[in-house]
């Protein structure tokens, strides 16, 4: 199978560009595989590879191009994956209710991939507590007030950021950082508070609701109401190859189900105050924790880029 990136729409240094799925690539002159936001819109791509009698496309973002307004450079989400055969992408629910439509596509879930070469050196916890990534509603505010009590590390970017976040970088202990970085720091860290969720903004509400029998998708199941959606976070992964235990909040979803075990691999909470008292109890008694740390990394390896390709080209 031939595997090809567009990358030029990912923020530089974010997942995507430490998948190196092309060190995978086979010659091929009838399997491709795209991948990239970009890569479903790159026209050039395409016309080299319309003769190609399997072409597959890896979404990492979904249920999130419906929100997209759809005036804005005539998007249409149905549309944008019209190029291929088959449709891998993280969210279930969304893959459900598409290949009910029969858009001439199928889609199939997958997990999110994470490559090996990130897997960090065993190092000594220093931290009690982290949360990376942005600040997008109450949860996230709610978590930075948890930690603010502990040894806590708060990271995030100081670009491509939405104005809460902002708001809150007085509070981030580390901006900016590398990737690989990142991954070093939550390594040092006992815990990693894990949101598989994402925010819709009041403007993204009409987007939604504007695709045909929009309803039938569980993933919009509260759009209109607490505007939120499911989406697996590859933070998960990244705690879990760092040996750091997931404290997840639990949610409508628990799309984390589909691949971690809950009390075995990860632990849930559910509120600020039940965060609060998770942090303070795992981080006093952390060695009696490290058996669910240990069970969370191996079952991580289920779910590296290797496996990620492998599936794929064994489902043909």
């Amino acid at each position: 199978m031939l595997i090809v990136g567009d990358l030029s729409a990912e923020v530089p240094d974010t997942n995507a560009y430490h998948w190196h799925l092309e060190d995978q690539s086979q010659d091929s002159d009838s399997e491709v595989l795209l991948y990239g936001y970009n890569a479903s819109d790159n026209f050039m791509l395409h016309d080299r590879l319309k003769d190609f009698s399997r072409k597959v496309y890896f979404n990492n973002w979904a249920p999130c191009e419906f929100a997209q307004k759809k005036e804005e450079n005539g998007h249409d989400a149905f549309k944008k994956e019209a190029f291929f055969d088959e449709v891998y992408s993280i969210c279930p629910y969304s893959n459900k209710w598409l290949n009910s439509l029969n858009l001439g596509r199928e889609y199939k879930d997958v997990f999110y991939p994470f490559h090996k070469k990130l897997i960090p050196e065993p190092t000594e916890k220093s931290y009690d507590v982290i949360y990376h990534g942005g600040i997008h509603g109450q949860e996230h505010i709610d978590c930075i007030r948890a930690m603010l009590s502990y040894n806590y590390r708060f990271c995030s970017m100081t670009h491509h950021i939405n104005a809460l976040t902002q708001e809150c970088l007085r509070f981030a202990t580390n901006v900016n950082l590398a990737f690989q970085q990142k991954i070093e720091l939550i390594a040092q860290t006992k815990i990693s508070v894990c949101y598989n969720l994402v925010h819709v903004a009041p403007e993204h509400i009409p987007a939604i609701q504007s695709y045909d029998n929009w309803q039938h998708n569980e993933a919009f199941s509260e759009v209109g109401k607490s505007n939120l959606m499911p989406q697996f976070k590859t933070r998960f992964h990244e705690a879990a190859i760092s040996k750091t235990l997931n404290l997840v909040h639990r949610d409508p979803w628990n799309i984390v189900e589909d691949y971690y075990v809950p009390d075995e691999e990860f632990i849930y909470f559910t509120d600020v105050n039940d965060l609060h008292k998770k942090i303070g109890e795992i981080s006093r008694d952390w060695s009696n924790y490290t058996d669910i740390v240990e069970r969370a990394y191996n079952k991580a390896m289920n779910y590296t880029c290797e496996r990620f390709i492998d599936k794929i080209r064994t489902e043909s």
